[in-house]
């Protein structure tokens, strides 16, 4: 049986997707599906790993609130989880998809955590470290309340344990973890706050194992000691991207179970496969597991260095 992976979700969400034929901005549009469910880039994760085969738990922030639409949410993905009530209430983000103009995201920034927020975190994952997690996805922002460095503390708890992590931030956040001991998956505009195009072979010397650098459409590049590689998709895919992150990042979680020598060419071309069956789907979370399973061996991997 594979290993739980744990994803951490500080700023969880209720994600909401309307599917529309036009936005008419200033004007009335009519929707014509409408999707709503528990969200936030760890529980995407979380959901993708279920997808493909693995087991997963939400490790999250929540609200102190009843009801709790969020847990409520979880329950009803049928995703395990331990939840932390920290939160007054759970941010909204609506993603609005057209067939023209793509897909447009309003993303609430969310609600300041309480005091309460940073231990219940530390000691939640402390305990499924415990308990024999296989490796950590850490995704997504930071709320109010809570210090950037928070999701380096918890990559560091990670690595106590020998229990490989990733961690998917941004912003002062990143920054932090940067130099923790956790595999790295920004995208280009993140790297290059970093310190631009070379800044994944500073970062791996300086102690990171991995730095997988997305690429949107383009694919993505994974540096690391003993190479840099760079992957191309099989197919141009458009649909809906919210979400297809995450995927990557489900998908490469996998490859970091149990071992130390990481397959890079073979983990980059399943970040890039199943990033791409992610945008055939509607909701942020799911994947076309047939498309990705086709596209595995198609995807076009080269070492660059």
């Amino acid at each position: 049986m594979t290993a739980r992976v744990v994803t951490v979700t500080l700023n969880p969400a209720i994600d909401v997707t309307y599917r529309v034929a036009a936005l008419h901005l200033g004007g009335t549009t009519r929707i014509s599906d409408v999707r709503s469910r528990a969200g936030g880039k760890g529980v995407n994760v979380a959901a993708v790993l279920r997808e493909l085969g693995g087991e997963s738990l939400v490790l999250a922030l929540t609200t102190t609130r009843t009801p709790d639409e969020f847990r409520d949410g979880l329950d009803g993905l049928g995703l395990a989880h331990r939840l932390v009530p920290a939160l007054p209430a759970v941010r909204r983000t609506v993603a609005v998809v057209t067939r023209t103009d793509g897909t447009t995201m309003l993303q609430e920034n969310g609600f300041p955590a309480g005091e309460t927020a940073e231990a219940g975190i530390l000691d939640g994952l402390g305990a499924e470290l415990a308990a024999g997690a296989g490796a950590v996805v850490i995704s997504g922002s930071v709320p109010e309340g809570l210090d950037a460095d928070v999701p380096a503390k918890l990559v560091r708890l990670c690595t106590r344990h020998a229990v490989p992590v990733i961690a998917d931030v941004s912003g002062a956040a990143l920054r932090q973890v940067a130099g923790s001991g956790a595999v790295l998956m920004p995208n280009e505009e993140e790297l290059k706050e970093l310190g631009g195009p070379d800044a994944g072979q500073d970062l791996v010397a300086g102690g990171a194992p991995a730095v997988v650098v997305t690429l949107g459409p383009e694919g993505a590049i994974a540096v690391t000691a003993r190479g840099t590689w760079r992957a191309r998709p099989a197919e141009v895919v458009t649909g809906n991207p919210a979400g297809a992150g995450d995927a990557g990042a489900a998908a490469l979680a996998r490859h970091l179970i149990g071992t130390s020598e990481v397959d890079w060419p073979a983990a980059l071309a399943d970040v890039v496969a199943t990033s791409a069956a992610a945008v055939l789907r509607p909701v942020a979370g799911e994947v076309d597991v047939a498309a990705r399973d086709r596209w595995m061996s198609a995807v076009e991997v080269e070492r660059i260095r």
